[in-house]
């Protein structure tokens, strides 16, 4: 993806499968956000992008700290592990934009490092808060069947 084609996804705002982060410093927190993609149809999350829509990319010290937060967080802070994928983005002046996508999870459920099921809800994220929730997921999944 080239800059150009980034300010027309960018240009559409955020939804189920596009969010926008300025920056990402807390693994558990981005951790929620893979799991929410995975339990979900997958997206992109875009990291340098202001709410707004505003590039306004990373220096590289932060691109190298991101994509090692993105690896731990996807290794260590998630349940089955997800495998994510990264593309720097050049958004000029040595700037670039992280685009972390995230497929839809073939071993759904997912769980954060506390056993927390997120799933996106429009633009956010949100809990798995009652059983049917739960064994909607479960069932979408083949994972399990009412008699």
């Amino acid at each position: 993806m080239n800059r150009k084609e980034l300010l027309k996804v960018v240009a559409l705002g955020e939804d189920s499968s596009r969010q926008f982060k300025t920056d990402v410093n807390n693994a558990d927190s981005l951790a929620a956000d893979l799991v929410a993609f995975s339990n979900s149809s997958g997206g992109t999350l875009f990291i340098g992008v202001t709410d707004d829509g505003v590039l306004k990319g990373l220096a590289p010290p932060d691109v190298r700290r991101i994509n090692q937060l993105i690896g731990n967080a996807a290794a260590q802070h998630t349940r089955s592990p997800i495998s994510p994928t990264t593309e720097n983005i050049k958004v000029g002046s040595g700037r670039v934009v992280i685009a972390l996508t995230v497929p839809e999870g073939l071993d759904k459920p997912y769980f954060d490092r506390n056993g927390v099921i997120w799933v996106k809800a429009g633009s956010d994220r949100r809990r798995i808060q009652s059983k049917e929730e739960l064994r909607r997921l479960f069932q979408m999944t083949d994972q399990f069947h009412a008699d």
